[in-house]
C-alpha cells in the first residue's frame, strides 16, 4: 500500500516514538525505585497469569458501578483488540500486497468484530468524556476540603480530553481509511459500519480513494506514533500498570497488618513515612496505577460523611507530584515537601478509620489505606504530631494498659457472680478467652463479655481468662502510629501466653482479633484466634449449645470492618442470629451489607478521638439502621456496640431500638 519513501518515514518515526516512550518509562520506574521496599520482580514473574487475566476480563471493574464498568471495559477490550489492529494495519501498509485472511471465514470474522468494536470504542469513549465535562457525573468530583493538588486539578481534565480526542480522532480515521478501502475495492458487509460509510466517498477519482485510504491510514498510525512518548505520563499508564500493580500485591496477613519495624536498630534514621521516597516500591507504583474512579472515594466512609480524607485524591495527587518532579527525583534528588503538604493533609490521615473498603473496591490493587497507616507512624513516631486525645490513649495503655485509663486490678470485675476460670488458677486451658479492654471496662462490652462466659459454661469448653493479667493487645495504639507502644503491650502479652502455653483464643473484639491473630503473627507468635462470631456458630453447628428461636421481632444487623471485609467472615454472625430468630422474624439486611458494609467511625483509633469536620459517621450509619424498618440492631464488635449505642441517642431513638451483640442474643436464649 505504501511507497518505499512511506516506508522509510515510518519506520524512522516508529523508532524514534519507542525510543522516547522507552525513555519515559524508563525514567518512571527509576522513580518508583527510589521506594524504600524494592519490588518482588520472581513474585511479580511469578504472578503474569494474574495479571493477565484481570487485564482481559477487566473483571475488577464490575465490584462497583457496573453499567460504568461496562463502558469502561468495552473500551479497554477495543483498545486492546485495536493493538492487534494496529499490527495488522501497520503489516498491511508495509508488505505489498499483504491482506489478512482474504475471502475466508477467519477474514472475514476478524473484519466484522473490528467495525463491530471500532463503533462500540467510539460510542465507549463519547459517553465517558460526556460523562466527564458534559453532565459533570459527581462521582468524578472530588470535593472540598479534600486536598487535591494544583497539577492534579489541571492534570486530571486535560489528560481526559487529551486522551479521549486521541482515540476518537485514531479511532474514527481508522474507520474512515477502511471505507476507503471498501469504496476502492467494493462493498464488504463483514464490515457494516466502514460498508455503509463508503458510500460517501461515491464519485471520487481513484485517485482520491487511494488518497483517502492513505490518509486514513497515516493519521490513525501517526496519531499513536504521537502520543505514545506522552502515554506513560498519561492517565491511561494504568493499562499497562493496573495489571503490574496486581502482580506485585503485597500478602498481608489482613489489610491493615503491616510489616513489624526494627525499633533496636541503631543505623535506623526513619520510621514510617514522611516523605515520597520512604514509601516502598509498591505504594509509589500504586500511583501510576490508580485509573482515577473515584470507587475508593464513594466508598470512603470519612469523606462520605465530609471530612478532608479521599482515597482517591491521595493516589491522585502521587502520580502528579511524581510527574512533575520525575527528572530530578528519577535521578535522586529527595523530595522537598513531607506527604502532608501535598498527597493528603494531616486531618485526612486521621480521619481514616482503616475500615478497608477503599482497597476492597479498587479494580487495580491500590492500597492508600497503607499510605496512611505509614504516614501516621511518621507523624508519631518522628514528629510527635497528633491529636491530644490520642495521646492521652497512649498515655492510659502504657499506664494502666487498657485505654481507658482503668485500674488493672478491676479487669476481672466483670467476672463476678459467675464462674468463669482464671489461668492463674487453672494453670492451663484448650482455649484462653480474651475479653480485651472494651470488654472489661465498658459498661456495654462487660454484657458482651459476661455473655460470651455464660456460652461458653453452658457448652462445656475447656476455657479460662486472664484476667488481671491481661493488658491491651496494642491495637489502637499500632492504627494510630505507635508501633513503640503496641510492641511493649506485644511483648508482655505474648510472655504471659507462654507461661501458660496458650495456643488458642477466643475473643469477642474483632480489632484484639486482628492484632493477636494477624500483628502477633509478623512479630513470630503462632496463635489461632478465632472470633466469638465462628465460635458460637461451631458450637451450635455440633450441638453444643441450643438456644431458642424465640426472636420475633425483625432485626438489622451491621457487619463489623474487621470482622468482614479484614477477614472475609459474613456468614458466621448471621447463622448465629438465624439461630435465635422465630417463624415470624426476619433478618432485615441495610443497603449496604457484608462486603459493602458501611464502617462504625471506631476503627483506626477513630474510637479516640474526634474529627469535628463533617457528619459523624456512626449516626450516618445508624440512620441507615433505622431505614430499614427494624426495632433492633445486632453487631458482633464491641466498638460498634459502642458507636451503635451512642448514635442510639443522638438519633432519639433511645427508646424506639435496641442494639445487642450477637452474644446477648444467643446467651439470653440457652
Amino acid at each position: 500500500m505504501l511507497s518505499n519513501l512511506e516506508r522509510l518515514i515510518f519506520i524512522i518515526l516508529t523508532v524514534t516514538s519507542f525510543g522516547l516512550a522507552w525513555f519515559s518509562f524508563g525514567r518512571m520506574f527509576k522513580a518508583i525505585g527510589r521506594g524504600s521496599d524494592p519490588l518482588d520482580w520472581k513474585k511479580i514473574i511469578k504472578n503474569w497469569p494474574k495479571g493477565l487475566a484481570v487485564f482481559i476480563s477487566q473483571k475488577t471493574l464490575f465490584k462497583t458501578r457496573p453499567i460504568v464498568g461496562a463502558i469502561h471495559a468495552g473500551v479497554a477490550w477495543g483498545f486492546t483488540l485495536y493493538l492487534l489492529v494496529n499490527f495488522i494495519d501497520v503489516m498491511y501498509g508495509m508488505i505489498p500486497g499483504f491482506h489478512f485472511f482474504p475471502n475466508s471465514f477467519i477474514g472475514d470474522l476478524y473484519r466484522f468484530f473490528v467495525d463491530v468494536f471500532t463503533m462500540v470504542v467510539l460510542l465507549g469513549v463519547l459517553l465517558l468524556l460526556i460523562r466527564r465535562f458534559i453532565s459533570k457525573d459527581q462521582k468524578l468530583i472530588t470535593n472540598e476540603p479534600v486536598l487535591l493538588s494544583d497539577a492534579a486539578k489541571r492534570g486530571i481534565k486535560n489528560d481526559s480530553l487529551l486522551v479521549g480526542t486521541f482515540i476518537i480522532l485514531h479511532v474514527g480515521f481508522r474507520f474512515i481509511g477502511a471505507s476507503f478501502e471498501v469504496a476502492l475495492n467494493g462493498q464488504d458487509w463483514s464490515q457494516p459500519g466502514a460498508t455503509l460509510l463508503s458510500y460517501s466517498w461515491v464519485g471520487l477519482s481513484t485517485d482520491s480513494l487511494i488518497f483517502g485510504e492513505h490518509l486514513g491510514w497515516w493519521m490513525a498510525l501517526g496519531l499513536i506514533l504521537g502520543f505514545l512518548p506522552y502515554f506513560p505520563y498519561s492517565k491511561h499508564a494504568h493499562l499497562f500498570m493496573g495489571p503490574l500493580n496486581y502482580m506485585a500485591k503485597v500478602d498481608r496477613r489482613s489489610l491493615s497488618t503491616l510489616e513489624i519495624m526494627d525499633l533496636e536498630d541503631e543505623t535506623a534514621e526513619q520510621f514510617g513515612a514522611g516523605k515520597l521516597e520512604h514509601l516502598p516500591q509498591k505504594e509509589l507504583l500504586d500511583g501510576y496505577a490508580c485509573i482515577m474512579c473515584n470507587r475508593c472515594q464513594d466508598a470512603c466512609p470519612a469523606y462520605y460523611t465530609g471530612k478532608e480524607l479521599s482515597p482517591s485524591a491521595l493516589e491522585i495527587n502521587k502520580r502528579y507530584y511524581l510527574n512533575e518532579n520525575l527528572k530530578e527525583f528519577s535521578e535522586g534528588a529527595d523530595s522537598l515537601e513531607g506527604l502532608s503538604k501535598w498527597m493528603l493533609s494531616e486531618e485526612a490521615a486521621w480521619s481514616c478509620t482503616t475500615c478497608g473498603f477503599c482497597i476492597e473496591v479498587c479494580p487495580v490493587g491500590n492500597e492508600p489505606m497503607v499510605d496512611i497507616l505509614r504516614m501516621r507512624q511518621d507523624l508519631v513516631l518522628m514528629e510527635s504530631n497528633f491529636p491530644r486525645d490520642a495521646m492521652e490513649t497512649f498515655d492510659k495503655i502504657e499506664n494502666y494498659g487498657n485505654p481507658w485509663g482503668m485500674s488493672p486490678n478491676d479487669r476481672e470485675k466483670w467476672t463476678e457472680g459467675m464462674e468463669v476460670p482464671k489461668m492463674r488458677e487453672k494453670g492451663s486451658a484448650e482455649y484462653l478467652y480474651w475479653a480485651g479492654c472494651s470488654g472489661a471496662y465498658d459498661d456495654r462490652g462487660k454484657d458482651i463479655s459476661r455473655s460470651v462466659a455464660k456460652i461458653m459454661n453452658e457448652s462445656g469448653v475447656d476455657y479460662a481468662i486472664l484476667g488481671n493479667e491481661e493488658t491491651c493487645t496494642g491495637d489502637s495504639a499500632r492504627r494510630i502510629g505507635n508501633e513503640y507502644l503496641f510492641q511493649m503491650q506485644a511483648t508482655q502479652n505474648m510472655e504471659n501466653f507462654d507461661k501458660y502455653g496458650v495456643k488458642k483464643i477466643v475473643t469477642q473484639c474483632p480489632h484484639c482479633l486482628t492484632t493477636l491473630k494477624n500483628d502477633y503473627g509478623e512479630i513470630g507468635a503462632e496463635l489461632e484466634v478465632v472470633h466469638h462470631s465462628e465460635f458460637i456458630a461451631d458450637l451450635i453447628k455440633e450441638g453444643k449449645i441450643s438456644p431458642e428461636k424465640s426472636l420475633e421481632e425483625d432485626i438489622t444487623f451491621h457487619d463489623a470492618c474487621y470482622v468482614g471485609r479484614h477477614h472475609g467472615e459474613y456468614d458466621a454472625p448471621r447463622d448465629v442470629l438465624q439461630s435465635v430468630m422465630g417463624e415470624d422474624a426476619k433478618l432485615v439486611e441495610m443497603p449496604r451489607n457484608k462486603k459493602e458494609s458501611f464502617c462504625c467511625g471506631a476503627g483506626g483509633g477513630n474510637m479516640w478521638y474526634d474529627i469535628d469536620k463533617g457528619k459523624r459517621i456512626n449516626v450516618e450509619r445508624f440512620e441507615e439502621a433505622i431505614d430499614t424498618g427494624a426495632k433492633k440492631v445486632a453487631t458482633s464488635c464491641n466498638f460498634c456496640m459502642i458507636m451503635m449505642e451512642d448514635a442510639r441517642k443522638v438519633t432519639g431513638q433511645d427508646e424506639k431500638m435496641k442494639v445487642y451483640d450477637i452474644s446477648e442474643l444467643v446467651a439470653q436464649r440457652l
